[in-house]
């Protein structure tokens, strides 16, 4: 009997398996930049064809989730050693398992994310007392009063979300949060609005043959366009995306290459911000 996971999700929801399967990926190298055993677990229990979904999706894609997971996860390991009782709201969460890779015992953490996401990821990841899921919209502010534990630090992650949201929503929500959680920090990725034009027109084009792909919305090309928003908004941290890693460590030539060439047109980058008071 088959007693695996069925998967059901939306149109935006869908694209958590990309950074679910890299992450498991990644688990099965003899040095892996993020070692992430719970997504091999995960990726085990899903009734779903990785392999054949995977066979014309780019390395790059799964390799930037990884990339990403990996920066966010030295981040969250920083903050927590500063304030061990620190509370983190994962926005979009998906199937994500960071907490599980950076818990100290101590800190508090909420996964958010809309409705189907989280009915998939209660059969999948255990709450705990801890880690507590919330099924809403990002832009359904009543969330924040679910935050009720609340710690010395209050730090806001969102991995592969923001980018397919339109850039009215993030700037009001960004606002409304600054409102509710003064002194707080978030870390996401942003894309150039070139790039994201081109994987746009890539997808449009139907050359990424995939069902697991989405159109994204927000382009931005540096985080001082954010910062604008708000004389409270602040830049704590910028860097492109493949920066910070000995390259030469894990890919050869041959994947260098495309990844030398966004490093240094700066297409894809981490950004870290703090709200404050």
């Amino acid at each position: 009997m088959n007693n695996k996971v069925n998967i059901k999700l939306g149109e935006v929801q869908k694209t958590l398996l990309i950074p679910l399967f890299g992450r498991a990926k990644e688990y099965e190298k003899p040095d892996p930049l993020v070692k992430d055993k719970y997504a091999r677990e995960i990726v085990e229990k899903i009734d779903f064809d990785f392999e054949a979904a995977f066979t014309h999706v780019p390395f790059q894609f799964t390799l930037n989730c990884v990339i990403r997971a990996h920066h966010l996860d030295h981040a969250l390991l920083k903050v927590i050693e500063k304030h061990p009782d620190a509370t983190i709201v994962n926005i979009g969460a998906g199937l994500d398992t960071t907490f599980r890779r950076v818990d100290n015992g101590k800190i508090f953490w909420y996964d958010l994310d809309l409705p189907d996401s989280i009915e998939l990821r209660r059969k999948l990841i255990p709450e705990t007392d801890r880690n507590k899921f919330i099924a809403k919209s990002v832009f359904d502010t009543s969330w924040f009063k679910d935050i009720k534990i609340r710690g010395s630090k209050v730090f806001f992650m969102s991995a592969g979300v923001l980018v397919y949201l339109e850039e009215s929503e993030i700037q009001r929500l960004f606002l409304e949060m600054i409102h509710e959680f003064p002194d707080s920090e978030i870390m996401f990725e942003i894309y150039s609005r070139k790039f994201l034009w081109l994987r746009n027109h890539v997808l449009a084009k139907g050359q990424l043959k995939s069902e697991l792909f989405s159109p994204m919305k927000w382009g931005v090309n540096s985080a001082k366009e954010i910062a604008k928003w708000s004389p409270k908004i602040a830049i704590l941290d910028e860097f492109p995306y493949y920066s910070r890693i000995k390259l030469e460590n894990y890919w050869d030539e041959r994947t260098l290459t495309p990844i030398k060439i966004m490093n240094f047109f700066r297409v894809m980058k981490i950004v870290h911000l703090q709200f404050a008071n």
